[in-house]
């Protein structure tokens, strides 16, 4: 099954959603990869391992699709039956897709030896225009558009339907929406919240709103130690970390299990 978080703007949780929603099911026995279609690869990040991207030069997803590569050489451990496949150049790979028909005849096929021996493939996609995002989104299973609860968010959300009606990417396929960065303390995440709530209704109304992602100061504080919340060790945190750990933890749990998916 191909999964994606998706929107137009940056900064918004995609990759960290991407990465605790894959380590999620990698828990309950499914196994998992990543493709980061990213150059930054920022997905390494999150799980302490950035030296993996730099570790060998002729491991990327373009070595692969051009058959320089093996499946073996391409996947790249991040915890137990979970991988990462890292990109080395997006805006050239989009380019060889919108050039060479061929090239886009052999990316799809690669998506495909990928996917094969794994439960579910995530796209880490970047929030710009290109063709791989729009090869990719067409072929996406289950699409999930994530927004930050403010209102550059709330125009980025505005600007992702228009991105979708813009390259004929059909509106219904979008099954769910996840706001990011609510708290009860700030009262801006409350006005786009509600805003967020009417935009759905009036364009979107087939997809489910899940609930609310923590805002994301104790992500970033347990990324900067490459931890996720799945993660049993728990050594390098303070006692308040682990604390935060477990609170948000049981939280994004509850909201993976309310996305219906196919076992």
């Amino acid at each position: 099954m191909l999964m994606c978080f998706f929107c137009k703007k940056g900064g918004v949780g995609k990759t960290t959603a991407t990465g605790e929603y894959a380590c999620y099911l990698t828990t309950m026995g499914k196994r998992v990869l990543v493709i980061s279609i990213d150059d930054q690869n920022s997905l390494f990040e999150m799980f302490g391992l950035s030296s993996k991207v730099f570790e060998r030069d002729d491991n990327y997803l373009e070595h692969f699709v051009n058959g320089v590569c093996t499946t073996d050489d391409v996947l790249i451990p991040l915890r137990e039956n979970l991988y990462g496949v890292k990109t080395l150049n997006t805006d050239m790979l989009s380019k060889k897709l919108t050039l060479e028909r061929s090239f886009e005849r052999n990316f799809i096929s690669a998506i495909g030896q990928l996917q094969d021996g794994f439960d579910f493939v995530f796209f880490d996609l970047p929030p710009s225009s290109n063709r791989t995002t729009e090869v990719l989104l067409e072929r996406t299973d289950l699409l999930m558009l994530i927004v930050e609860l403010n209102k550059l968010g709330i125009n980025g959300f505005y600007n992702t339907l228009q991105y979708f009606v813009d390259n004929d990417l059909p509106l219904e396929r979008i099954r769910y929406i996840l706001p990011n960065g609510y708290t009860k303390t700030k009262a801006v995440p409350g006005v786009a919240l509600k805003e967020l709530k009417k935009l759905i209704s009036e364009n979107v109304p087939h997809a489910k709103l899940l609930p609310l992602m923590p805002e994301k100061s104790i992500f970033l504080s347990l990324q900067q130690k490459g931890v996720t919340l799945f993660d049993e060790d728990v050594s390098l945190l303070t006692t308040y970390e682990k604390t935060q750990k477990k609170s948000v933890m049981d939280t994004m749990a509850g909201i993976f299990d309310t996305i219906e998916i196919e076992q």
